[in-house]
Order: structure tokens, then sequence, then C-alpha cells
């Protein structure tokens, strides 16, 4: 494994014990992710690391891991790594900046598509706010502890409209899991997905994102 890939596993998997703490008693799901919802809305910088599992046409990422804001129209700088059919071992990783639009990287600067801009997933409209606002069937399943504190784990499903909405490539129902901080103010710290396969022989796509350093 690369030191990258090593670094992203453990920005994903840090902290998170192996089963959740299912004693309760615990909020009702619906409670934890609305609230968790309200308060990312007002989230206007974050560090984000994710990591999909599986081939997801039309979108290459395997890793990703940096530091974005809503600030001065939105700005982004971090690593990546994607499938590349054409490179060695067939992906390609890579370090980008966007800002005022573009997206600059190891391998040229280019505009960047409005649906990967900073504002398309961050803010009040942003596509993470809008996949919380539409979880349903929200059942919260345990207490684990997530980057040194202790989060709430709900478990639930988004409709594939709201999905689509979010990530275009995906036009299915998602299962998902929402860890939610246990402290007040309710902070969304992490997002488990599972996207179905696009035919039987397949297996499900896993996209994994942890949010820290929110402000």
């Amino acid at each position: 494994m690369s030191r990258f890939a090593l670094l992203l596993v453990l920005l994903l998997t840090a902290g998170c014990t192996g089963s959740p703490d299912t004693r309760g008693p615990f909020p009702a799901g619906a409670d934890l992710v609305s609230a968790a919802a309200k308060s990312f809305a007002t989230v206007r910088s974050v560090h984000f690391a994710a990591g999909v599992n599986g081939v997801l046409p039309g979108f290459p990422l395997r890793l990703i891991e940096g530091d974005a804001t809503l600030d001065d129209g939105g700005s982004a700088t971090g690593t990546a790594d994607v499938q590349d059919d054409h490179a060695a071992g067939g992906h390609t990783k890579f370090s980008f900046a966007v800002r005022d639009g573009q997206a600059t990287t190891d391998l040229g600067t280019g505009p960047l598509p409005e649906e990967y801009a900073v504002s398309a997933f961050l803010g009040p409209a942003g596509g993470l706010k809008r996949l919380l606002d539409g979880l349903t069937d929200a059942k919260t399943e345990g207490r684990e502890n997530v980057d040194g504190a202790a989060a709430l784990r709900v478990g639930g499903r988004v409709p594939a409209a709201v999905a689509h909405s979010v990530l275009a490539p995906i036009d299915a129902e998602l299962n998902v899991k929402v860890w939610v901080s246990d402290a007040e103010p309710r902070r969304f710290v992490r997002l488990w997905v599972q996207v179905p396969p696009v035919d039987n022989h397949l297996s499900p796509v896993m996209i994994e994102l942890s949010l820290t350093e929110q402000a």
C-alpha cells in the first residue's frame, strides 16, 4: 500500500470502534440527523477525506483528502487518486487546487465542472446538506468513537432522486450511515454510503467520507 493510500485509510478509520455500543437509550435518529443538517448548513470550511471502494461509472475517484472553504468564492486544496486505464497500475495520483472556478493539478489547469465546485457540497444549499435532509427511515444504531470523540451512528436510506442531485452518476436508492457528534451542538462527522451495483455481476460500491476541523 502506498503512503498516500495508507494515509487515507487512517483518516477514514481513525478512532472508530469495530462495533457500536448499543445499550441506549439513544436520541431518535431523525432528530439527530435534522440537528446535524442544521449545524452543517453553517459550516464554511472543513478538512475532508474520502475513499471509494468499487467502480462507479462516470466517477473515477478512488481517494481524496484536503481542505475546502466557501470563502473567497470557494476554494480547495489536497491530493487525489483516480482511476486511469492509461497509467501504470490503472490509476493516477496528483495534487490539486481549486479557486475562481479553475482546477489546477500536477497534470495541468482547466475549468472546474460546476457540479464539483465547493458550493456544490458545502453550505445551506450544498449536496451534503441535501443528503441529510433527504434521509429517511433514520434509526440510531449505537455510539462509537470517531476522531477521538463520541458519536452516534444513524442508519437510513436516501431516495434515488436526492442521491442523483448530489452525485450525478448515482441513480439508485442508497443505504447510508451517518455519524453525528454525541455532544451538542450536533455535528455531521462521518458518512458511509452503499451504492447498488449497476448489474447483478458487480459488487456494491462503498463510499466513506470523514469531515473534521469544521468551522
